[in-house]
């Protein structure tokens, strides 16, 4: 893993040495244009890292031949399955309160080998070795595993991804401001931190630091460090007295322009 969160693209690219190509995780995010894209799915806002899955794969791998494939399993399936589809790639908690993505390099009954996709200087380990209960033991009640498939080439369209990008940030940007300006309780105020800030305030920053904006980066990063002060003081609060909502504003309005930039090239 080479940026925050990545755990997946990172997977995606181990996956890939499969079949020849040797890529990584922000090459991935790069070529489909990952950095500018937001969506609204199953009630959440996400963007960067958290957008992940055939959707968001597909954006790279159809034009090089290739589809990623998914299977909804439930936890005593996916022992059998692993042992005649592998390479794969699913979710398993590595350790008791960390889960990501992971690949599975060969299964056999009692016998399952992994990929740990991780940052290079992560503590973790490279692979694990589990036994079949050892793997139930790590897995959710339903789990989701991707495959790797060849198809005939074919191009991805990414502006109307774009432009619903567009209408997604705008729509983040009237909640923010409509939640700031209103008293939320500490409990509302945590409960916004994934909601509602992270996909511009954390996921947003990572992308930018891939395109190396640095400026805007930054002035995310400094609302942020507001966002993060107001919440560590555990009290009732009205978000736009801790935050520069100026900023905030001026900021979204940046990133906006920056996505439509993008769509001029196409």
């Amino acid at each position: 893993m080479t940026f925050n969160s990545s755990c997946s693209y990172a997977g995606l690219a181990n996956l890939l040495t499969s079949y020849g190509i040797d890529t990584e995780d922000r090459i991935i995010a790069l070529q489909m244009g990952l950095p500018y894209l937001f969506a609204y799915e199953d009630g959440q806002y996400h963007s960067g890292p958290m957008l992940q899955g055939a959707k968001w794969f597909n954006l790279y791998l159809h034009p090089l031949g290739l589809t990623f494939t998914e299977s909804q399993l439930n936890r005593e399936e996916v022992p059998l399955f692993l042992q005649t589809h592998t390479p794969a790639m699913l979710g398993l908690r590595v350790t008791p309160d960390r889960k990501h993505a992971v690949i599975c390099t060969a299964g056999r009954e009692g016998e399952y080998h992994f990929l740990n996709n991780k940052h290079q200087t992560s503590p973790e380990p490279e692979t694990l070795d589990l036994t079949g209960s050892a793997l139930l033991s790590r897995l959710d009640e339903t789990v989701t595993v991707g495959l790797l498939e060849k198809v005939e080439p074919s191009p991805t369209f990414i502006r109307p991804h774009l432009e619903s990008s567009l209408n997604v940030l705008s729509t983040l940007q009237a909640e923010l401001i409509t939640f700031c300006s209103q008293e939320q309780s500490p409990a509302a105020q945590r409960q916004a931190m994934d909601a509602l800030f992270r996909p511009i305030l954390l996921d947003g920053v990572t992308m930018l630091e891939l395109l190396e904006e640095d400026r805007l980066a930054s002035n995310l990063r400094t609302l942020r460090t507001q966002f993060i002060k107001a919440l560590k003081s555990s009290r009732p609060l009205i978000l736009s007295s801790c935050l520069d909502m100026s900023l905030l504003t001026a900021s979204i309005t940046n990133y906006v322009r920056l996505i439509a930039a993008e769509m001029e090239t196409i």
